[in-house]
């Protein structure tokens, strides 16, 4: 990963990283990434990794947070292909994505998206099949943003969106 000639490095968030520092102007996303995102990951209930640059390794640029899901019988109707499918369908969630405030418009959400899809390409990979990444968007802008990559509404609502894997594998 680069950015304007830098090299950008992914890590797993540690105590080492800069949560304090880091403002996304979304009071749930700072308190998240402040409070609970290390704990979380000790738990192994989501796993936030954080976009760095080698140069100011504890400066967080962007975050985003995974967690393995299935939709529901129900709701995997709504999917090509899976009409009638008799069983839950597996995903990789991305639970939350923030920028910096100060990174805004250099390409770091689109960074720290691309690397939770290609995350999601590795798992099916290497671990257990996938259907694909999910996304629920916070807001219209938000899902906005998810569909200029490609991201797909499952059904009406306008917040819950995905990638297939053959596209996350494509990546």
């Amino acid at each position: 990963m680069t950015s304007t000639g830098n090299p950008i490095q992914k890590r797993i968030l540690t105590r080492n990283h800069d949560r304090a520092g880091f403002d996304c102007g979304n009071d749930a996303l700072n308190r998240f990434l402040r409070q609970q995102a290390r704990q979380a990951n000790d738990r192994h209930l989501t796993r936030t990794t954080v976009l760095i640059e080698p140069a100011q390794p504890t400066r967080i640029l962007a975050f985003y947070s995974t967690a393995p899901c299935e939709i529901s019988v129900h709701e995997a109707d709504a999917l090509p292909g899976l009409a009638g499918y008799p069983h839950p369908v597996p995903f990789l969630r991305m639970t939350r994505l923030a920028t910096d405030l100060r990174c805004r418009g250099q390409g770091f959400g689109e960074l720290a998206l691309v690397s939770a899809i290609k995350d999601a390409a590795r798992i099916h990979r290497e671990a257990t099949a996938l259907y694909g990444l999910l996304v629920d968007a916070k807001d219209d802008s938000a899902a906005a943003f998810y569909r200029h990559f490609g991201l797909q509404l499952i059904d009406d609502s306008a917040l819950a969106l995905y990638l297939p894997i053959r596209d996350c594998l494509a990546l």
